[in-house]
């Protein structure tokens, strides 16, 4: 007679074994273009080494995805696909699989207005036009199983008999279960797909390089170059007081260079973070992220202002000098203020 010890460790062994097998049938590539259609990110990438792997086939009226990620820790996580018609999310159909430990796994169909915050097709029903879903955790590689059906009538459910862009995102879970913003955990192909075909499709390197420039940019020119720039306008004046270069004093010699390079700098960094985003403006669905890039806009016009302020001041003696005075230190203290807010 079987002991409960070794039923228990037929049963792990069964579960290993399961998964092994699973996760190499999703890493398998040489069944691509005849039996399924797949995407395999970084682009070439060989077992093992690849973040994001798709693949699909049609089923009828149904379309099955077995969609896998690796994660460095498997706790309370997500893994998701997205069907899109351009390159950037925003105006999408997602898949989420949603991974819990400590919790039943579960596989949701989303809508995507903008940048991030999906909504449920259906907050009754979260899985429908899902069915045979499937979620398998080996080794840190997240696999997620599920068809979805083609068509259905049901308000920004997404028709797969028409191409789009594929795009794969992961992240962690909050405690009651949403998803958080995948920040660079992202894949996405390089052009639109059939998905009621085999093929094989390629994906474009996601770089966030410019995403770091905007935010190299705007730490060198905020918390570093205005701070001095106003502590030698406040605290510096008396410091070779007699000293005259060009007719100016010397805490202005400082004080004037780094403003403008601070104008410089904020100037190149909207640049860089404004084509990342393509030309277009951030989503009002990401509420952090919509707030984020007003304030930086108000902060970035009016640190502009500042120097056109100081173009035009009055000379020293003048009546209406202490108007400009206080209007371009009440300006100057609202523009350093929204920069730490923002940073």
């Amino acid at each position: 007679m079987i002991s409960l010890s070794q039923m228990l460790a037929k049963l792990v062994l069964f579960c290993l074994t399961f998964g092994q097998l699973y996760a190499a049938e999703i890493l398998n590539s040489t069944d691509c273009s005849f039996k399924y259609g797949c995407f395999y990110s970084p682009k070439d990438c060989v077992d093992d080494q690849c973040e994001f792997v798709a693949k699909w086939r049609l089923i009828e009226d149904q379309i099955e995805f077995i969609i896998g990620a690796k994660f460095d820790k498997l706790k309370q996580n997500w893994l998701a696909i997205a069907f899109s018609y351009d390159k950037s999310m925003g105006n999408d159909s997602v898949v989420a699989c949603k991974f819990n430990a400590e919790a039943n796994n579960t596989v949701q169909n989303y809508y995507n207005p903008g940048q991030f915050d999906p909504e449920l097709i259906n907050s009754k029903e979260p899985s429908e036009g899902l069915s045979d879903v499937k979620i398998t955790n080996f080794k840190g590689l997240l696999i997620c199983t599920f068809k979805r059906d083609k068509s259905k009538n049901a308000k920004n459910f997404f028709d797969l008999n028409e191409n789009y862009y594929l795009l794969m995102a992961k992240g962690d879970l909050e405690k009651d279960g949403s998803l958080t913003y995948h920040a660079s955990d992202k894949a996405i192909s390089q052009q639109k797909i059939d998905f009621n075909i085999a093929l094989e499709a390629k994906s474009v390197k996601v770089s966030t390089n410019f995403v770091k420039i905007h935010a190299i940019l705007m730490i060198i020119a905020w918390p570093f170059l205005s701070t001095i720039g106003i502590l030698f306008a406040r605290y510096y004046k008396s410091i070779f007081p007699k000293m005259n270069i060009t007719g100016v004093q010397f805490w202005f010699l400082i004080h004037r260079p780094l403003m403008l390079t601070v104008c410089l700098l904020s100037l190149i960094g909207f640049g860089f973070i404004f084509s990342y985003k393509n030309w277009s403006w951030t989503s009002q669905s990401s509420v952090k992220n919509f707030t984020h890039s007003i304030i930086g806009l108000v902060t970035i016009i009016l640190s502009l202002i500042q120097p056109m302020m100081a173009f035009f001041r009055p000379d020293k003696l003048a009546d209406n000098r202490p108007v400009f005075n206080w209007a371009h230190r009440l300006v100057g203290i609202f523009v350093y203020s929204s920069s730490s807010n923002i940073e």
